[in-house]
């Protein structure tokens, strides 16, 4: 498959809490940290195969159904993603509910590997990233789009606010901060998809293996030879005798590795830097 991918927006509707919210959880207060951090939504696309008779006719509609109804139910659970933020000082938790969109993908599921452009994945969501949405509308919106052999992407936008970041640790300000702003939007970016396989990933493992690190992880070895060809590549514009600086970021599931237990239905995230200032080599 070559081009770009084409969806068809088929309907869009709000999801409302299969029961209200009590009346004390109300108002969900955020804290400094949160205050100041950018409103974004964090995207999520999962692909589903064909199962049984999905490619029937009647058969999408009623899995849009079961996936609104559960939607539904989950939100109780999750009720601060069915408020709206409030003066950037909390979420007014008013049970104004989420967004289900339904679709669908002119193509095949088999296909979307062939993609070449890693861009192309961005088509299926239903906001923008840096959409003001996430900041003036919804806190959360659910896709599901149906491919023509009957697969499914179930796509998830939502703004993560972390229950354990509370207000009495890291007290908010008051007036409320706005927060950071996002990068300009000529900022020049790339997004490349790159495919390993088992094989080429031990021998990499092998060949990042040394002194320091005797038993590099995948992620390791990966990150190490794509950050090194990124540096090699920029090389030919940097002035002599002045490296460039180069920052790498890295999106890891920390939560069931906390050594205090965090709780079940806990979101957000938590970002920690670290600098290196040893060169790395051509070799």
């Amino acid at each position: 498959m070559a081009g770009e991918l084409e969806i068809e927006n088929i309907s869009r509707e709000t999801i409302k809490l299969s029961s209200p919210t009590p009346n004390h959880l109300r108002n969900f207060k955020l804290s400094f940290l949160e205050q100041i951090a950018p409103v974004m939504y964090t995207p999520i696309v999962l692909f589903y195969s064909q199962n049984g008779d999905s490619d029937h006719p009647g058969e999408a509609a009623k899995m849009c159904q079961c996936l609104k109804t559960s939607l539904s139910k989950i939100l109780t659970l999750f009720y601060p993603f069915a408020g709206r933020f409030k003066d950037h000082a909390s979420i007014e938790c008013n049970d104004d509910g989420a967004d289900f969109l339904e679709a669908q993908v002119i193509c095949r599921l088999s296909d979307i590997p062939r993609q070449p452009n890693a861009n192309n994945l961005r088509t299926f969501l239903p906001i923008e990233i840096e959409s003001m949405e996430a900041v003036t509308n919804i806190l959360l919106c659910v896709q599901a789009s149906f491919f023509e052999c009957g697969g499914m992407p179930i796509e998830v936008q939502i703004i993560p606010h972390p229950e354990f970041l509370t207000a009495s640790v890291f007290p908010p300000k008051d007036p409320p901060m706005l927060p950071l702003p996002f990068p300009p939007g000529n900022c020049k970016t790339r997004t490349r998809r790159f495919v390993f396989t088992a094989s080429k990933i031990a021998a990499l493992k092998a060949k990042a293996a040394g002194a320091c690190v005797q038993q590099p992880s995948r992620v390791e070895a990966v990150t190490v030879l794509i950050w090194k060809c990124s540096m090699i590549a920029i090389s030919s514009t940097t002035v002599r005798g002045c490296p460039r600086l180069s920052q790498a970021t890295h999106a890891v599931n920390l939560r069931k590795w906390t050594r205090r237990p965090m709780p079940a239905n806990c979101v957000g995230n938590v970002r920690s830097g670290d600098s290196l200032s040893r060169v790395i080599s051509r070799g």
